[in-house]
């Protein structure tokens, strides 16, 4: 069928008006815009032309040939998109609603009659009529040889139908009054539309979630096209797009239970898998109860992960990073997001984050169940009323515990909903066939959650406490508070990493405990506030904290103390400690504990002993240590009774190593008392040696047993305690049987190291490998380089070695290659620690060893070599450069010869379920992880140690290695040429010929180098020089949108938007800077988020000097950005009202200069930080600036309901106290009004 512009065409060509008539003159621009493509606004409206052809030919005889024309048979398939639009349009019975301008019946189907309505005979909306059937606005398609053809057509048509009997205009009016209006095939600029709704919204206060309209263009013109309408503008990109959306949701309509079942049953797939319309569907049916509901009872349950979709905390997050090389990187934007998810571009810190959609909390149409807002009478805990859409989520959430992402989830949360905290723990106690580490984790993660402790201020808790102590005293009501406040709380957090982020992906057998949370123990927490005890209560608060030792050593025991180090400290801190001892917040308790012990010593001594007898010995964490310490205690125990006791101590706590300190104090400070019996059994038992431990093996275990047996006698006897003749030959006898036995491993067994806990340490003594001979020595450093799973120190003998006999470790590393045997590790601690100073000959045969690398181990130790280049290469070639430059061009050789795999960078995909999510690796940063950019960076770095004068040129030597890398493979060239871009200003002092040549025209974007070569440019940060400025002017000019398209992310096009508005700002007077119409065109060309943070660096401009804001940007803003309507959206207002706050004493000139711009704000996410807040001195803007920011907040206000600015109250009342003139000013009166109904 034909377009209105076809059709007049048609109408014109079967009049054949004469060339020089008004209607073909009126006409023309159509055909020449037809001809040439391009949207010309100088046209005469379509309507008026028709006007012409009634006056001139008749009324009846122009709409008759109409007819005739729309009445033809189409040769094409017609009626498919009509069909479309019938079935989205359904009413609940199932019959199509529509209202359509277009005068043909192809709404009407063949096989079905829909009731239809033609002017002026509307349904009557204001009574209460039906808007079922088909609503034919301008008048419905008549035979042709009907007598009459009333058609809307002609200007004089729409004045008599929107003016002067105005049926249309009413009928509209009550139309979006009561339904919501989807306008599809029309233009912002028709003339009905565009008439009437700009009358409609005159006052810009219509209801636009009531109105939406479909429009072809980029999101950011079509809502400035539409938003004068009062019309929510939705963009889509092409017409075949278009359609096949709208298919989509016909379908939806058609049956509304099937289509929601089969959006259901792709939840059975990782949403990860999924695209983000997808899982946007996903989330449609999620926000209804029916959706939630069939969600919650699909069998076999829903994909755990679809929980990340759901809370937009989790998908919304920032992208995260994992340690190391070839390490993952994970972007939960990328694996959860939703396709209307917002992005926030801003790097302010004190804007309020993007809030997307969260599916987990209350929603309008979800029901608010009125039995929960009550005073009294609450329901238990766990059974409060709920919304039906929330509990059916609840269901499935519960259903899901046999996966650790649940658990990963829940962690997150500062606090769950009881109703969920009730379902969970009932699940786990109902299932039967929960993996049994499945339901130990879930009931610590519910012991937690379940802690009212943990969603409160802890140190407002015990600051309360003290408070109430000084204002009651110790009463028993005081005491109970204390049992309360004391009592051991497990504490679980978000875990660290990449964990942070991504949910954890293996099953409940093989999942980290570290990868679901960080799992703590909080015991006491006083935040360095002491509070005093008197002794008259000091037994009651002794015994209350005496009691709690027993749950911390279960909550430590639950979450496997041996990875989540409780350091305690020692019950001597002042005695034997080297260093700073940082004793954690809850281990502190036992500090505490152990004074107010010393003074039930003192004033209590009988019970003192008392409970001390009770503390059972076996106890390694607090008891057996508390009991040592006791048993050292004269007041309180016989020694003979302590020698009893001790000797009756269990081999495995005897030798334990964390009670060592307490056993040996107590031992020499006692030995005295002891009886020779006594010390005799003591000492034969320490000279006896510990038992064998599981984890040591038959061979190392004699060895192992006689180095504590001899530290720990030594230990005694060099404090004076006295041996027996017996004992003493003993214990030489096993020193002697020691050949690598040294005093300090006597003397050092009872000293608390500071600063040793958590870090894991290298140790890199040779001792063990030093005298070994070279032969054997690859296989024995090889072996003592493993580390125990939970020791916290690295042993690397090797590294040992190269530094010490580095002559040694480089004849073994060579010995082991001629048998074939390249260990890539040894070969890598050989490079990294070989000493600076050694003599010049092992120098030469430590190099002349490299050069003779071969290719497949160089492609191993490509990193290595690569940065090892980057440090070292200028120190190589003035050692011998000959060596130099031929040891350089092998290893760049045995790179190469690895193909495009050995070229690449270290740095990470970013990756879903193995699928890579396609990044630019073409990037400065992907460069100086990759061996070929390492390489490249060492050669300009042998030139920069060079004082070089302008034009003093790079040496030839030099130029032709940098570019036989840019001939690099796979990654290799592009890192190159990234490297040595960045460096492009520099060179072009250096070597303006050179870079001419070899470098510039990478930067054109014709150029197959040119996106790695822009990146590293633009990774200098540095403003190009005037000389270069000149030369690449012109592709500075087409940086936009050419530098959006390539897929860095939106940091460098923030460089360049930065370089070219300084070219605006401050070099306006020179050649090489920009007009005012190329900084327009420019800004035009910017991506709206690109342009919002070019918004931000003019406020860091107004910012950095008193009269910058009147110098440098007004001008800016007033002469240079764009004016057009598709620039003024609510982005770019947050934009504007974020510098706003930075401008202070300037606000009012800048505010008349940007306020043009604004359009209301329909989100919370833009800040009033500095409207209601001091800063640097200045008063805040709206005390400073009363009337002016009541029109600014004005003018931001929605004009309907909707969220508001979190300050926005506290604006006003700052208005109200500094001005009160203005709380009866109208703006004022209208923002409280939009507060008190919000």
């Amino acid at each position: 069928m034909p377009d209105f512009v076809k059709l007049t065409e048609c109408v014109i060509n079967f009049f054949d008006p004469s060339a020089d008539s008004e209607i073909r003159i009126a006409f023309q621009p159509w055909l020449d815009e037809k001809q040439k493509g391009n949207e010309s606004s100088l046209k005469t409206p379509l309507d008026q032309i028709f006007n012409l052809l009634h006056m001139e030919y008749g009324k009846h005889e122009v709409n008759q040939l109409v007819a005739r024309r729309l009445s033809a048979k189409p040769s094409g398939k017609i009626g498919h998109e009509h069909g479309l639009i019938k079935r989205i349009s359904k009413s609940a019975k199932g019959i199509p609603q529509i209202v359509t301008t277009n005068f043909d019946r192809l709404f009407e189907g063949r096989d079905q009659e829909e009731h239809t309505y033609e002017p002026p005979a509307f349904p009557d909306l204001g009574y209460g009529s039906s808007i079922e059937g088909i609503t034919y606005l301008h008048g419905k398609l008549q035979d042709p040889d009907s007598e009459s053809h009333p058609y809307v057509l002609s200007s004089a048509d729409f004045g008599r139908a929107y003016l002067s009997e105005g049926w249309a205009t009413k009928f509209i009016r009550d139309l979006l009054g009561r339904y919501t209006v989807v306008l599809l095939g029309y233009k912002a600029e028709d003339p009905p539309i565009k008439y009437l709704l700009q009358g409609l919204n005159h006052d810009g206060k219509y209801d636009r979630s009531r109105l939406y309209a479909f429009d072809k263009g980029p999101p950011e013109e079509i809502e400035a096209k539409w938003h004068d309408r009062g019309v929510t503008a939705i963009a889509f990109p092409d017409f075949p797009k278009l359609w096949e959306s709208i298919q989509a949701w016909a379908e939806r309509a058609d049956d509304p239970r099937k289509w929601r079942e089969s959006v259901i049953a792709k939840t059975q797939q990782d949403p990860k898998d999924l695209a983000a319309h997808e899982r946007g569907q996903v989330a449609h049916v999620l926000r209804t109860v029916q959706g939630a509901k069939l969600f919650s009872q699909a069998d076999p349950a829903a994909n755990p992960e679809w929980v990340c979709v759901m809370d937009e905390m989790v998908r919304s997050a920032e992208q995260v990073e994992g340690y190391g090389e070839d390490t993952e990187v994970f972007d939960p934007r990328a694996a959860y997001g939703l396709d209307d998810d917002l992005e926030d571009f801003s790097d302010d810190k004190n804007k309020s984050p993007v809030n997307n959609d969260d599916l987990l909390i209350w929603r309008e149409g979800d029901g608010n169940p009125h039995d929960f807002h009550r005073i009294g009478g609450r329901r238990p805990e766990g059974f409060e009323p709920l919304s039906a859409r929330l509990g059916h989520l609840i269901t499935w959430f519960a259903k899901s515990i046999h996966s650790p992402v649940l658990a990963w989830w829940v962690i997150r949360q500062t606090g769950i909903h009881p109703r969920l905290l009730r379902e969970l723990g009932g699940e786990i106690e109902r299932s039967k066939n929960l993996h049994s580490r499945a339901r130990h984790i879930w009931n610590l993660i519910l012991e937690a959650q379940r802690d009212p402790r943990n969603r409160a201020h802890q140190d407002r808790n015990w600051f309360d406490f003290k408070n109430k102590v000084a204002s009651e005293g110790w009463t028993s009501h005081v005491l109970r508070d204390f049992r309360k406040f004391a009592t051991p709380r497990l504490d679980v957090k978000a875990p660290y990493g990449l964990s942070k982020a991504k949910p954890p992906q293996d099953d409940w057998q093989h999942v980290d405990l570290g990868g679901l949370g960080q799992f703590e123990v909080k015991f006491l927490e006083r935040y360095n506030e002491d509070v005093e005890v008197p002794d008259e209560v000091l037994p009651e608060v002794f015994g209350i904290i005496e009691a709690q030792f027993r749950v911390v050593s279960g909550l430590l025991k639950d979450i496997d103390r041996d990875i989540y180090n409780f350091e305690l400290p020692t019950c001597y801190p002042d005695r034997d400690v080297e260093g700073e001892v940082h004793v954690e917040e809850s281990a502190q308790s036992v500090t505490w504990f152990i004074q107010l012990f010393d003074r039930m010593v003192a004033e209590y001594p009988e019970l003192a002993r008392a409970h001390a007898t009770t503390w059972p010995i076996a106890d390694p964490l607090f008891y057996g240590r508390l009991k040592l310490y006791a048993f050292n205690k004269v007041e309180l125990f016989e020694a003979d009774y302590v020698a009893e006791q001790v000797l009756c101590i269990q081999q495995e706590i005897f030798w334990d190593s964390d009670l060592v300190r307490e056993l040996v104090f107590l031992l020499i400070d006692r030995w005295h008392e002891f009886s020779i019996d006594h010390k005799s059994r003591l000492m034969k038992r320490i000279l006896e040696g510990p038992d064998k431990r599981s984890y040591w093996s038959d061979d190392e275990y004699p060895k192992l047993r006689d180095e504590s047996a001899a530290s720990y006698a030594r230990y005694i006897q060099l404090h004076g305690c006295e041996l027996t003749v017996d004992h003493t030959k003993k214990l030489a006898e096993l020193i002697e049987k020691l050949p690598e036995w040294r005093e300090s491993w006597a003397s050092s067994i009872a000293i608390k190291q500071g600063s040793s806990g958590g870090w894991v340490s290298t140790d890199e003594n040779p001792d063990e490998i030093l005298s070994l001979p070279v032969g054997e020595l690859v296989s024995k450093a090889k072996e003592a380089s493993k580390r125990d799973l939970f020791s916290l120190t690295d042993k690397r003998p090797f590294i040992g070695l190269v530094k010490s006999n580095p002559r040694k470790a480089l004849a073994a590393l060579t010995i082991s290659g001629k048998k074939g045997e390249f260990r890539e590790d040894f070969w890598s601690e050989m490079i990294n620690h070989f000493p600076e100073e050694v003599r010049p000959r092992l120098r030469l045969v430590f190099l002349r060893r490299l050069s003779r690398l071969p290719y497949s181990l160089i492609v191993e130790l490509r990193f290595t070599l690569g940065r090892w280049f980057e440090k070292n290469l200028n120190v190589i070639l003035k050692f011998d450069e000959a060596l130099g430059w031929a040891l350089y061009d092998h290893i760049v050789d045995g790179i190469m010869s690895g193909g495009a795999d050995a070229t690449g960078s270290s740095r990470g995909e970013v990756t879903l379920r193995g699928k890579v999510i396609q990044q630019s690796r073409r990037t400065y940063d992907h460069a100086i992880n990759g061996p070929i950019g390492m390489c490249t960076e060492a050669l300009f770095r042998v030139v920069t140690v060079e004082k070089l004068e302008a034009g003093s040129l790079i040496p030839g030597h030099i130029k032709s290695r940098v570019e036989r890398l840019f001939s690099a493979v796979g990654e290799g060239s592009d890192h190159a040429v990234s490297v040595s871009c960045r460096r492009l200003n520099w060179l072009m002092f250096i070597d303006p010929g050179w870079s001419n040549t070899q470098l510039i025209p990478m930067l054109n974007f014709q150029h197959p180098r040119s996106e790695a070569a822009w990146n590293g440019f633009l990774h200098s940060g540095n403003i190009p020089s005037p000389p270069l400025l000149e030369i690449i002017k012109p592709q500075l000019l087409g940086l936009f949108p050419k530098i959006e398209e390539f897929s860095w992310g939106g940091k460098l096009a923030n460089v360049a938007a930065r370089w070219l508005g300084w070219l605006r700002v401050f070099a306006w007077d020179k050649s090489y800077g920009l007009s005012c119409n190329e900084m327009r065109s420019i800004l035009r060309a910017m991506s709206e988020s690109t342009r919002n943070q070019f918004i931000f660096w003019l406020s860091q401009v107004g910012r950095h000097k008193e009269n910058d804001w009147n110098k440098h940007v007004l001008p800016l803003i007033e002469e240079d950005w764009p004016r057009e309507r598709r620039y003024r959206t609510m982005a770019a207002t947050e934009a504007w009202v974020n510098l706003l706050g930075e401008t202070g004493v300037n606000f009012p000139s800048v505010y008349e200069a940007v306020k043009k711009f604004l359009v209301p704000l329909e989100t919370n996410s833009h800040s009033l930080y500095r409207f209601i807040r001091e800063a640097a001195g200045e008063q805040p803007i709206t005390v400073l600036f009363p009337e002016k920011t009541l029109d600014l907040m004005n003018r931001i206000a929605p004009d309907t309901l909707g969220p508001l600015a979190y300050e926005l109250p506290k604006v006003l009342a700052l208005i109200s106290e500094t001005k009160p003139d203005l709380t009866s000013d109208p703006r004022y009166l209208r923002l409280i009004d939009l507060l008190e109904r919000t």
